[in-house]
């Protein structure tokens, strides 16, 4: 039987719609379909004490409900969860040399420990943090343990996009030499798409790569006729055509350009168009989308609407709309990204549209057929040719088959406990 460790390091697991979706249900899938014939347990190396502008406190003091919550439900599933106390902020994307050197020194011995007490022949790794400290790890273990280095997104470049170093910096530098040592070093490396998996394959050719994308459980986001019609009416859009936005703004959803969208959206579709923005962000992130729709005349309210929600009612929010809208910045890895929310939409039966200057967006849409950029004409054609407003019953049955084929949860579970299998000594090679 496989046994192996999930390991993640200084990520928020509580209220946070991506652990949720990607790691919890991929953990319990691959419980269900081995029937337990693998043995799992979760670490999560978190962070202790927590420093925010907000003030300071303890995850395991704020967070106890939610962290015993937690591990009943994953235990209900066979699942161990071990939440061990690190003595580091949670300043996750700053991370220098010396602060990776203090992570190392405090979180090894834990991990260590969680090898050897759970008798780990795999150790799952989510991020480089991570993947450095497995990797330290298994050398204990005389090349006992294999580490997979989960990507996700390239963290050099990341740290370019938020203003943490610079391109071709010492910082940088360092970060890309230690990347591609990583990458060689990791007997599997799982990158979101084909892009990254080019872009990795190129800095590091011995690397082995699996192409793995942010996947979507299509029982929890799927078409409902019912509660859509009790969410249009709650939110008063009965009659209206619903462009929808589902995320955090700023970063890399820049405003500029989602309002650019959105405008292009109402010369397309005509006065009964509606935006509605479903984000987590407060008013100081909503406020430069705010002043754009505004000043370009669309009123808040009568026009479009921000609503908060937590993660586990977006499936249903979702389902008020009839288009969905996904644009990124110009950001260092922006041609390797693909979102999360790109296969909740699809999966939602949700057609797709974006800005013309997302290159590699527009690619995906236009491969799979599942929506258009906006390009600020109302002649705006989907990839069928139709126009727009006239394709939509198309584009919609088109998205519901790319995400049954292309990105379901259970297809990737069967793969990721094939890995598994392999590497733990080919105990079980399918799914």
């Amino acid at each position: 039987m496989p046994r192996v460790i999930y390991l993640i390091a200084l990520e928020k697991v509580f209220d946070n719609a991506i652990f949720d979706n990607q790691v919890k249900k991929l953990l319990q899938r691959i419980r269900r379909l081995k029937d337990g014939r693998v043995e799992i347990s979760l670490v999560v190396l978190l962070p202790w004490i927590e420093l925010t502008r907000r003030g300071i406190y303890s995850n395991f003091q704020r967070y106890k409900r939610e962290i015993d919550s937690l591990r009943k439900e994953l235990a209900a599933e066979g699942i161990r969860l071990v939440a061990v106390r690190t003595l580091y902020p949670s300043a996750f994307f700053n991370m220098r040399l010396a602060g990776l050197a203090w992570f190392s020194l405090i979180a090894l011995p834990a991990v260590l420990w969680q090898i050897l007490a759970r008798r780990a022949g795999v150790v799952h790794c989510r991020y480089y943090y991570a993947t450095f400290v497995a990797l330290l790890a298994a050398k204990f273990t005389f090349g006992r343990v294999k580490v997979v280095f989960d990507v996700r997104t390239l963290l050099p470049e990341q740290g370019v996009v938020y203003g943490i170093w610079k391109e071709g910096g010492p910082v940088f530098r360092f970060w890309k030499a230690l990347e591609r040592r990583m990458f060689a070093s990791a007997a599997r490396v799982v990158s979101v798409s084909p892009a990254m998996t080019e872009r990795i394959r190129a800095a590091c050719p011995e690397a082995s790569l699996e192409t793995i994308p942010n996947f979507v459980d299509l029982e929890t986001f799927r078409p409902d006729s019912e509660v859509r019609g009790e969410i249009r009416r709650e939110l008063g859009l009965e009659e209206r055509i619903v462009l929808v936005f589902s995320g955090t703004l700023g970063g890399r959803y820049p405003a500029g350009r989602m309002a650019e969208c959105v405008n292009s959206f109402f010369r397309i579709f005509g006065k009964n168009s509606f935006f509605l923005l479903l984000t987590s962000s407060d008013e100081k992130r909503r406020s430069p989308l705010k002043a754009l729709l505004t000043g370009a005349g669309l009123e808040e309210g009568k026009s479009w609407r921000a609503v908060n929600l937590p993660p586990r009612e977006v499936p249903a929010y979702l389902n008020a709309a009839d288009w969905a809208l996904l644009v990124l910045g110009d950001f260092l890895t922006s041609e390797t990204f693909l979102p999360l929310k790109f296969s909740e939409y699809l999966a939602c039966g949700l057609p797709i549209l974006t800005h013309p200057a997302n290159r590699e967006l527009t690619s995906q849409v236009e491969s799979y057929g599942v929506g258009a950029a906006l390009d600020d004409s109302v002649q705006a054609r989907s990839v069928s040719g139709e126009s727009l407003p006239g394709s939509r019953e198309a584009l919609r049955r088109r998205c519901l088959e790319v995400a049954r084929e292309e990105f379901d949860i259970n297809r990737f579970a069967a793969r990721y406990a094939a890995i598994y299998a392999e590497l733990a000594g080919g105990e079980e090679s399918g799914g």
